[in-house]
């Protein structure tokens, strides 16, 4: 049962170019055990590049991916039916920033399950995290990945952001975007 502020106008049906019926919409808390398995499956290469390094979430972590506080964050998911089951393909999130100076920026991420990269698939769910972001007053999305993260570096560059290595830091680049305000 989704949360009274569940904000259910970000639903959406959608089909990759192969016609595989897709439904974009915002996590919900009961989707703990769907979220557990799509990290659980994932390579670990995708998973070195999610989280920058070799670890494996903690069941404190997927259960806070998965109870999401509306107003400061959002999390879409990707998700298609497989042999009758509702099956993850994918997640983008933001996380606003805690304080007054920083509410506005908000942190992003994106993971794409192995079998269903390279479809089209983190392009539109980025896009969609934008436009929500936007309309939700964030100004600034911004992240950092690996300088040999190549299919993030590529979408990156597609969405319009900013991308510039890190001085501290070669092995990382930070990606940020500024929003256009949302329409009245």
């Amino acid at each position: 049962m989704p949360a009274l502020d569940y904000p259910s106008h970000l639903v959406e049906d959608w089909q990759l170019r192969d016609g595989t019926p897709v439904r974009i919409r915002p996590i919900l808390a009961d989707d703990l055990e769907m979220h557990t398995a799509f990290v659980a499956g994932l390579s670990s290469e995708t998973a070195y590049h999610r989280l920058l390094s070799p670890r494996k979430p903690q069941p404190d972590e997927l259960w806070r991916w998965t109870h999401i506080d509306y107003d400061h964050e959002l999390a879409l998911i990707a998700t298609t039916e497989v042999d009758g089951m509702e099956q993850q393909m994918g997640v983008v999130r933001y996380v606003r920033g805690d304080t007054p100076e920083t509410v506005h920026i908000a942190e992003f991420a994106v993971v794409i399950a192995d079998a269903w990269q390279r479809h089209g698939l983190a392009a539109r769910l980025m896009r969609k995290l934008i436009d929500a972001a936007a309309q939700a007053g964030v100004k600034q999305l911004a992240d950092i990945t690996l300088y040999d993260n190549i299919a993030m570096l590529a979408l990156a560059r597609k969405l319009g952001f900013r991308l510039r290595r890190d001085a501290g830091n070669p092995n990382v680049t930070r990606l940020r975007l500024t929003l256009d305000p949302a329409p009245d």
